[in-house]
């Protein structure tokens, strides 16, 4: 039981700190009236921090600073070791040295743990951990909160756990941030909740916009021998799955469908499969010489995000034109984003990216109607329409668009455009 127990915590434990899925779960967003301010500040005399001159991350804005990398964004992330083939500088193989080492080894010997049920391992991890903690490692410190927080290894103690992330969350770490921010969500503590889960929200934001892998993690929920999950695990193991087998069979045969989800499983490490850009390119070029659309729209995302190939911006535009041609409306939104920042382009269009957004915004695609939301809230290529923006933004979210729930939490946060609703916000 003990054993049972020890991978149904140690699971639990990986979901929380793996890098955050920004695929929204389906939710309806319904404001009234008097969530809307009736009238709008002109952005000349409010110190609005969303107008597009902001130093801030802006989808549209120019930054003469340099992007941060992933791993500056995110410090002590464990995407390096649950994705070892992670180009990251810290998914290398040297495992570092002295307390760095110390917490990879806890870290690592946590993963063993949940494959192999061996309590041993746990309590060598635990102690590594620990161990690291207790001179002052911020990562360790934040894993070790997790422990007490789940009285797993270790007594479980809030008061600890809270100390624990609380410096963690001092020295950056975004899991501790994490779970700080909740704990004052639960307290009405709102607004140091929503300081927290607003620099967590930026960071997401941010990774998502300099990433080369695009954001998508598969949803699989881990319980302790329940029936209904034995075939959602069963559909990850990768190319040994049966059922892969039988769309790779598919695939070779010709069936341009079966092309382009194989692409979308090594793209997005899918079914348990690792990320493979090289794979994906191939199976992608291969359904596009089918004739398949969607496959047009991912070789411009992969051209764009320079995932496995050289980034090239004209590339991407030459395939997200195709794939518009082929009526898949999503790609105008890759296409506007291209012509408002510049890229591939001989130079900026606002008129043509706002006419591209609303393209795809007409057609119901969440990405048009979230960037036309944004060039409306900034005053870009339009007259400043906050209003405008927010309905932009609720439709966005009401069709699962991250960003959306990001730009009307800021709203709610700082009372443009709706009334500030710190509660609301966070």
């Amino acid at each position: 039981m003990r054993i049972a127990t020890l991978k149904l915590l140690v699971s639990v434990l990986i979901l929380c700190l793996y890098p955050i899925s920004l695929t929204a779960r389906p939710f309806i967003l319904i404001l009234s009236e008097e969530d809307l301010k009736e009238t709008t500040i002109s952005s000349d005399d409010s110190p609005d921090p969303t107008h597009h001159d902001s130093p801030e991350w802006d989808e549209f804005g120019e930054s003469d600073s340099p992007h941060k990398s992933e791993d500056e964004l995110d410090p002590g992330t464990w995407r390096p070791i649950l994705e070892p083939s992670s180009s990251s500088a810290a998914g290398s193989a040297d495992p570092g040295t002295g307390l760095e080492a110390l917490y990879n080894s806890g870290v690592s010997n946590m993963l063993s743990a949940v494959s192999s049920g061996d309590v041993r391992v746990m309590e060598d991890a635990a102690a590594d951990i620990e161990a690291a903690a207790s001179e002052g490692h911020a990562h360790a410190r934040s894993v070790l909160g997790f422990l007490h927080g789940m009285g797993m290894m270790r007594e479980r103690n809030k008061a600890r756990a809270f100390l624990y992330h609380h410096f963690a969350a001092e020295a950056g770490n975004m899991q501790s941030k994490m779970a700080l921010a909740y704990t004052y969500s639960r307290q009405d503590m709102n607004e140091k909740a929503v300081k927290l889960y607003a620099e967590l929200a930026e960071v997401a934001v941010n990774s998502f916009l300099i990433s080369k892998d695009s954001p998508v993690i598969e949803p699989v929920r881990i319980h302790n021998g329940a029936e209904e999950n034995k075939e959602a695990l069963r559909k990850s193991k990768g190319e040994d799955d049966e059922d892969f087998q039988i769309l790779e069979y598919q695939a070779l045969k010709g069936n341009a469908g079966a092309m382009y989800k194989i692409g979308l499983f090594y793209y997005f490490g899918l079914r348990g499969l690792r990320r493979d850009h090289a794979k994906a390119m191939s199976w992608f070029l291969k359904a596009v010489e089918k004739g398949e659309p969607r496959s047009m729209e991912l070789l411009g995302e992969i051209s764009a995000r320079g995932a496995g190939v050289e980034r090239n911006y004209t590339k991407a535009l030459e395939w997200l034109t195709l794939a518009s041609r082929q009526q898949l409306y999503s790609a105008y939104n890759g296409m506007g984003y291209l012509y408002v920042k510049g890229y591939g382009v001989d130079k900026k269009n606002y008129t043509k990216a706002k006419e591209y957004f609303e393209k795809a915004a007409d057609n119901d695609d969440a990405g048009g109607r979230y960037n036309l939301g944004v060039m409306y809230l900034k005053g870009i290529g339009v007259k400043k329409d906050v209003k405008m923006a927010c309905n932009f933004f609720i439709l966005a979210a009401n069709a699962g668009q991250p960003k959306a729930f990001y730009q009307l939490a800021k709203m709610f946060h700082t009372g443009v455009g709706l009334k500030k609703n710190i509660p609301m916000s966070s």
